[in-house]
C-alpha cells in the first residue's frame, strides 16, 4: 500500500496538466505550502526574447471556501 503524502512547509509539486486547452494555460500545476500557508501553483514552459527557455511560476492562496460550502454567506 503507497504511503499517504505528507505536505511539508516550504514545499510543493506540479504535476503535467493533461487538459491543457489554449496556450494561455498552465503546462503544470499543482500546491505549495509557504510558511504554513497552503498556495495553487502554475507553470508555464516560456522562451526569452533571446530564446532561451524558462519556467513561469504563479502561485495563488488556496481559498478553503471556494473548495467547500461552509454555508455562511454566498455573494450568489
Amino acid at each position: 500500500m503507497a504511503q499517504q503524502y505528507e505536505q511539508k512547509d516550504n514545499d510543493g509539486a506540479a504535476f503535467p496538466v493533461d487538459s491543457k486547452t489554449e496556450d494561455w494555460h498552465d503546462d503544470y500545476s499543482g500546491k505549495i505550502m509557504v510558511d504554513g500557508s497552503m498556495y495553487w501553483l502554475g507553470v508555464r514552459d516560456m522562451k526569452s526574447k533571446a530564446g532561451k527557455p524558462y519556467l513561469k511560476l504563479k502561485v495563488r492562496p488556496v481559498n478553503s471556501s471556494s473548495t467547500h460550502s461552509s454555508g455562511g454567506d454566498l455573494p450568489f
